[in-house]
């Protein structure tokens, strides 16, 4: 099973600890997300992420995966931590479903990361939730 650390602001830390502390379910919905495109016109690189929405919460985390990443479990936990509790981390286990969505965009890695990263922000925010966006790769990755 894939565990992943997410960092977020106070109020949602809190928020996703007391839902933990009652076991209250959270209501999510996790998918998965490729930007496609080349550079200059020339070739194509595809970006990958993994978006997970906590509708109850307001909230949705995205995550660019490195480009080995094979999920053959969609099962994953996250780990969420804030700058109040940096050593106390709150569980969430996800599904993530088989759904890709898809976007286009001409340009390197970098920019396919801010554009995607720049869109999915102004969409959750049109609907009043937060957007937080984490890089996975590692830094000897092209493009990272």
């Amino acid at each position: 099973m894939l565990q992943i650390m997410c960092w977020v602001d106070s109020e949602d830390y809190w928020y996703l600890h007391s839902l933990n502390e009652t076991n209250e379910s959270l209501d999510y919905y996790g998918y998965k997300f490729e930007v496609e495109g080349g550079t200059g016109g020339i070739g194509t690189s595809v970006v990958r992420l993994l978006i997970v929405e906590f509708i109850s919460a307001k909230m949705t985390v995205g995550f660019v995966t490195p480009g080995n990443l094979k999920l053959e479990d969609s099962d994953i936990t996250l780990r969420f931590i804030s700058h109040e509790e940096p050593t106390k981390d709150v569980p969430v286990q996800c599904k993530i479903s088989d759904e890709v969505k898809r976007a286009s965009y001409m340009g390197d890695d970098q920019e396919k990361i801010e554009y995607i990263g720049f869109t999915l922000e102004k969409f959750y925010e049109s609907h009043s939730a937060k957007f937080y966006l984490h890089d996975l790769r590692p830094p000897s990755e092209p493009g990272a």
